[in-house]
C-alpha cells in the first residue's frame, strides 16, 4: 500500500528564509539603479564644471579686452598730455633765450616740475577736473651741453686728439678702463665717416644716443652706467657750458684737479660765469687749459616728462635745439618713468 502524498512533499522553508531569498534576487536590480544614479551625478558634475570653465574663459577674454582698451586709451591720453608738456618746455626755453644769452642754473627752465595733479590745477583755474582727477604730471629740463659731447671725438670721421684726451681724463676720474674710451672714439669715427661719405646696407648703424654705444663692445656696455651722467651724443660738435657742467666734466675738460673743479661749481653758485676771465679769476692758483672748448650758453636741451594716470605710467624724453628765438624738437622717444624724477 502506498504512503500518503502529504508524506512525500518537501517541507516548505520558513518565512524568514523566503524573505531572504527575495532580497537576494532584488539586490542586482538595486545595484544597477545606484550605478545609473552615480553615473548621472558624475555626468552632471562634469557638465557643470565644463560650463563654469567656459563661462570663466569668456569672462577672462572680456576682461582682457576691456583692460587692453583701457590701457590704449590711457596711453593715448598720456601721449597727448606729454605733447602739451613738451610744447610748454619749448615756450620756457624760448622765453629764457630772450632774457639772457647765458644759460645757467637758476633760470626758470632749470626748476623741475614736481609731481602735480592736473585735476587740482584745473579746479584752481575754475574748470572741472573731469577725467583728470587722478592724472599726475612730472618733468624737468636739462642742459644737454652740460655734459661732454662724444660727437667731438670725430666730428667728420677724423679723430680729434684734444677731445680724446678729455675723455681719457674723464675715464680716469670715473674708474673706466682706457680701452673703453678708445672703442668709443673708434665707433664715433666710423659712424660719422659713414654718415658723411656712404650709405646703404654696408654702412654701420648710426649712433644717435649714448645707449647706442652699448653695441660697440661688452666693455663699453658695462661702462655706460658710469659714463652716462657725464657724456652725451649730440648731432653736432658743441662746447661744454661751464655754468651747468658737473665737477668731473670741468676737471677733465680744463685739465684741473677735482678740488679746483668743485671750487668752480661753488663760485658759479654765487654768480654765474659770463666769460673766460671769470673762470681764470675763480681759479687764480690753477693753470687752466682748453678754454676754447667751454662756453656759457647752450643750444641743446633735453626735456623729460612723466604722466601717471592711476597705476598707468608713461614717460617721454625729447631733444630740443634752440636757435635764436626758435626752439625745435629734434627727436622724441619713450623713456623709463623713473628717468623723469628730479635729480638729487
Amino acid at each position: 500500500m502506498s504512503a500518503p502524498r502529504a508524506a512525500t512533499r518537501r517541507p516548505r522553508p520558513p518565512l524568514r528564509s523566503r524573505r531572504r531569498c527575495a532580497c537576494r534576487r532584488a539586490l542586482p536590480k538595486v545595484g544597477a539603479q545606484r550605478q545609473r544614479r552615480g553615473a548621472a551625478l558624475i555626468t552632471a558634475l562634469l557638465v557643470a564644471a565644463l560650463a563654469a570653465l567656459m563661462v570663466s574663459g569668456m569672462m577672462w577674454q572680456q576682461w582682457s579686452a576691456i583692460s587692453r582698451e583701457q590701457d590704449a586709451r590711457e596711453a593715448l591720453q598720456a601721449r597727448w598730455l606729454l605733447r602739451g608738456a613738451l610744447d610748454w618746455s619749448r615756450l620756457i626755453l624760448r622765453e629764457a633765450g630772450t632774457t639772457s644769452q647765458q644759460v645757467y642754473l637758476g633760470q626758470p627752465w632749470s626748476v623741475p616740475l614736481a609731481e602735480a595733479s592736473l585735476g587740482t590745477f584745473l579746479a584752481a583755474h575754475g574748470g572741472g577736473a573731469g577725467d583728470l582727477a587722478d592724472t599726475w604730471l612730472e618733468g624737468r629740463i636739462t642742459d644737454a651741453q652740460a655734459r661732454f659731447n662724444l660727437y667731438n671725438l670725430a666730428p667728420n670721421g677724423a679723430p680729434n686728439d684734444s677731445a680724446m684726451r678729455v675723455l681719457q681724463r674723464l675715464d680716469i676720474q670715473l674708474g673706466v678702463e682706457p680701452s673703453v674710451g678708445s672703442a668709443i672714439a673708434a665707433g664715433i669715427a666710423a659712424a660719422n665717416s659713414a654718415t658723411s661719405s656712404r650709405s646703404g646696407v654696408d654702412a654701420p648703424l648710426p649712433l644717435r644716443r649714448v645707449l647706442d654705444l652699448a653695441r660697440l663692445s661688452p666693455q663699453v656696455a658695462a661702462a655706460l652706467p658710469r659714463l652716462a651722467p657725464y657724456v652725451t651724443l649730440l648731432p653736432a660738435a658743441t662746447v661744454v657750458n661751464a655754468n651747468t657742467a658737473p665737477a668731473p666734466v670741468l676737471a677733465a675738460l680744463l685739465h684741473i684737479s677735482p678740488d679746483a673743479a668743485a671750487q668752480l661749481v661753488r663760485a658759479r653758485a654765487q654768480h654765474y660765469f659770463k666769460s673766460n676771465a671769470d673762470i681764470t679769476k675763480a681759479l687764480s692758483s690753477e693753470t687752466v687749459s682748453n678754454l676754447d672748448q667751454i662756453g656759457f650758453g647752450s643750444s641743446f636741451f633735453e626735456a623729460i616728462a612723466r604722466v601717471r594716470i592711476g597705476h598707468f605710467e608713461y614717460a617721454e624724453k625729447a631733444l630740443m635745439q634752440r636757435v635764436n628765438n626758435t626752439v625745435q624738437t629734434l627727436r622724441v622717444e619713450r623713456a623709463p618713468p623713473w628717468l623723469a624724477q628730479p635729480q638729487r
